[in-house]
């Protein structure tokens, strides 16, 4: 291939990578108006745990497709479930059809994340040159988090809500067109390796369980208790599964090992509190603030801002200081995020909102890079993939989790404090600045206390969440650097 063909095909791959950290950023600055349109915040946890949890168990098995019919063909088909199901997402009249929509989003970005990866290889086969590639993705990415925010809102205060999904369309065409005349792939070594179905049907199956047991909290607690228990179960047998398999999804050997899961563990609670901020800072703004979507948005700048900052300023630290001391530094700033909105008042200023958020992006920044590094360097050179992929599953489930248990919360929170003149529904209107302005004057004093007292109920869930983190990462030893 020509430089100028892998340069487009680059471009391409960078092009889907950016829509994919739109969709994250973009949609949460739209819930406040989908949530009022709809009638949906029982559900509100479900249009970003869906997609999430869509993400994080496809990942691998997309991989195992491009082996079968070659990645390029594989990230296409991504790219067009992706766009064909924001079409849908758009299109939706109730927030079933949303939320289906938004699973099988989810299922085409798990392609999108993971296949540019194995085409840059196959693109850049000098490291270096491939190591450029890789940062240009990072750059891409945390463009598309900084840019999110301010592009919904501007969607949903000019136009609707509908048009954070309908956006997906011309970025995925354009890439799909770009990929097809630039990028010719190579011909495939086949791959005896077998693939195990069986763990991955098991891990699936278990994911799937456990997040509806998270969302039967707000409804059916026996419900919930049960699914929960079964996913217990299943967990049991998914490792009993893995031990006997030659070529196990996740080796044994790694679940096992405490010094790498600990890590696992204080990235699932981490990032845990990061989508209880990216989901309700922008609600908060709103709703009890009474600010525009884009204002909304706007939560998410600093936030995104100082994610990119302490990222690259991670590489600085990482040479003089221990992995474990950074990790405590990042930890600490997610910590002051989660005490300033636990600690807010319902009359807290908008500002309080960003320098909250600019805390938690910079904790993220600084936090997840030496864990990752850690993750790599820790296992044995056959377990780096998997140890990689797993970790990264981690982060999503966090999220993924967090999201239904978080809508749980509001969802409970709500029910018990709504009666007499005061309905669900009203509060379905609050979380939007236009449709607030039809409700009664009279009774806004008593929504904003109503939404103010769920919104704070998830921020001391997620402050409790974070310090179960810092404990962890106090009372663990780091792993062993392995030789290579």
């Amino acid at each position: 291939m020509t430089k100028r063909r892998m340069a487009i095909a680059t471009v391409a791959l960078l092009i889907a990578n950016f829509m994919g950290g739109l969709d994250a950023t973009i949609v949460n600055t739209a819930l406040p108006a989908i949530t009022s349109d709809l009638n949906g915040i029982r559900l509100i946890g479900w249009i970003s745990s869906v997609f999430l949890l869509g993400t994080a168990v496809t990942t691998v098995l997309w991989g195992r497709v491009g082996e079968v019919i070659g990645n390029k063909l594989t990230f296409q088909i991504s790219v067009v479930l992706f766009i064909v199901s924001s079409l849908i997402g758009g299109l939706s009249t109730n927030m079933l059809m949303l939320i289906i929509a938004r699973a099988f989003m989810g299922i085409g970005a798990g392609g999108m994340v993971s296949i540019p990866f194995i085409i840059y290889a196959d693109l850049y086969e000098n490291p270096a040159e491939r190591a450029r590639a890789l940062g240009w993705v990072t750059a891409f990415y945390t463009l598309s988090t900084v840019v999110g925010p301010l592009i919904g809102g501007w969607l949903v205060d000019t136009l609707s809500w509908h048009w954070v999904f309908f956006i997906n369309l011309p970025i995925g065409i354009v890439s799909l067109l770009l990929l097809q005349f630039s990028y010719q792939e190579g011909a495939r070594a086949t791959n005896q390796t077998r693939f195990d179905y069986l763990g991955s049907g098991m891990l699936i199956t278990t994911l799937v369980v456990l997040l509806f047991a998270s969302d039967a909290i707000a409804t059916n607690a026996t419900q919930a208790l049960i699914l929960f228990i079964i996913g217990l179960a299943l967990m049991v047998v998914f490792y009993q599964v893995e031990k006997r398999q030659s070529n196990a999804l996740v080796p044994t050997e790694l679940l096992k090992d405490w010094r790498i899961q600990s890590q696992n563990v204080i990235m699932f609670l981490i990032n845990g509190f990061f989508i209880g901020y990216s989901v309700y800072a922008p609600m908060w703004s709103q709703g009890l603030l009474g600010t525009n979507a884009t204002l909304g948005g706007l939560t998410q700048i600093a936030g995104s801002v100082l994610l990119l900052i302490g990222t690259r300023y991670t590489a600085h630290l990482m040479g003089k200081l221990p992995y474990k001391r950074i990790v405590m530094i990042g930890s600490f700033s997610v910590l002051l995020s989660a005490l300033a909105m636990a600690l807010a008042t319902q009359f807290a200023p908008y500002w309080w909102l960003l320098v909250s958020g600019g805390f938690n992006g910079l904790g993220m920044g600084l936090s997840f890079t030496p864990m990752q590094v850690s993750l790599q360097d820790g296992v044995r050179r056959e377990l780096i993939s998997v140890s990689t992929t797993f970790g990264l599953l981690f982060r999503t489930l966090g999220q993924t989790f967090m999201s239904a248990i978080f809508g749980a919360v509001l969802s409970l929170s709500t029910a018990s404090q709504v009666g007499g003149r005061v309905t669900t529904h009203m509060i379905n209107q609050l979380t939007d600045a236009s449709s607030a302005r039809t409700l009664p004057q009279a009774l806004l004093p008593q929504l904003h206390t109503i939404l103010f007292n769920g919104i704070h109920l998830i921020m001391v869930t997620g402050l409790v969440l974070v310090v179960v983190a810092i404990v962890i990462n106090l009372t663990r030893k780091e792993p062993v650097k392995q030789p290579r």
